[in-house]
């Protein structure tokens, strides 16, 4: 979703006059708040490519039958058919997605070649390439729209001054000679993870830094991943945050540690440096990056094309974020 949003303000930026949605699931929804380019945020909590509502795998005939039914029935699918949209753009491109478009009457669709289907089911298409930034891809759209709009292909959340200014307050903004932490250790699947253990031992070695200020977020289930006790330099807010106040929080951090996760973006979005340090299920670091990362973030994992056959440890990951501090900088 947050990697949509340079698409959403090439849109209307090369057609002013035009009216835009976007659909995204409940969970969402905040991070779309005062988005000057969008005219309307719908709950579209389709039950495909969504973590937060697929409860079966996705190519099996249960994820197909429910998405079927989602398409047909649902009453989200029936809002957005009374829209009367005359255009749609599946950004992820699936199947499903072109049902949808397809279910809503919409003339000019617009879909993906070669990732997860629905292409047939489209008017026009992008083809999806494996080592092109997800972000990049998105603002294709524009070309298949005759468009000559130049866009940074760098996320947004727009936050009000209320919310910057809560968030100093949480960071202690007068304390200015230590360096502000944000370590985010959820994530949607175990196996993408590095680990709650690993998360533990780094929070350990980092608090031993005493010109380190650490804040741990993420949500109530994230708590109890990091058991490392709060203090005066160390406060663990999952939980208590909400997305908006999540975001808030990196905006004003001078660094942020993650999973790959939604809070990579976020630190992408506001060009906070990041280290992101990806599970067991990933071959390859450099291609993660390739797709997902930004000119001040680092992502570690494994390589497995240059015999790199496993995760990040500990010490790497102290090591490199060590070497930031020393040079007084995190870029």
């Amino acid at each position: 979703m947050l990697v949509a949003t340079p698409l959403i303000k090439g849109l209307k930026l090369a057609f002013p006059e035009s009216k835009f949605s976007i659909g995204v699931g409940d969970w969402a929804r905040p991070l779309m708040g005062n988005n000057p380019y969008l005219d309307e945020v719908i709950s579209c909590n389709a039950p495909w490519h969504n973590k937060q509502n697929c409860r079966y795998p996705a190519n099996s005939p249960k994820a197909f039958l429910e998405g079927l039914l989602y398409v047909l029935f649902s009453k989200e699918s029936r809002y957005i058919s009374a829209k009367k949209f005359t255009h749609g753009i599946d950004v992820l491109g699936s199947r499903q997605g072109s049902w949808l478009m397809r279910r809503a009457k919409i003339p000019n669709r617009f879909g993906v070649k070669g990732y997860a289907g629905g292409d047939n089911w489209c008017t026009k298409y992008i083809d999806f390439k494996e080592e092109r930034k997800v972000a990049e891809a998105g603002l294709e759209f524009l070309n298949l729209m005759n468009t000559d709009v130049e866009i940074d292909p760098r996320p947004t959340v727009f936050l009000t001054e209320n919310e910057v200014n809560e968030a100093q307050r949480r960071w202690n903004a007068n304390d200015t000679k230590r360096k502000k932490i944000i370590i985010a250790p959820g994530g949607g699947f175990l196996e993408k993870c590095w680990g709650d253990e690993n998360f533990n031992l780094l929070t350990e070695l980092l608090l031993k830094e005493t010109s380190l200020v650490i804040s741990i977020i993420g949500s109530k289930e994230d708590r109890a991943r990091i058991k490392v006790h709060e203090g005066e330099r160390l406060k663990n807010l999952c939980g208590n945050l909400s997305l908006r106040e999540s975001a808030a929080m990196v905006s004003q951090s001078d660094f942020v540690i993650t999973n790959s996760s939604l809070c990579m973006h976020l630190a992408g979005a506001f060009q906070v440096p990041s280290l992101t340090l990806l599970g067991d299920w990933y071959d390859s670091a450099k291609l993660h990056h390739l797709q997902w990362g930004y000119p001040e973030s680092t992502i570690k994992g494994k390589e497995l094309k240059a015999s790199i056959n496993h995760i990040c440890s500990v010490s790497e990951a102290y090591e490199t974020i060590q070497k930031s501090i020393q040079k007084n900088t995190f870029k």
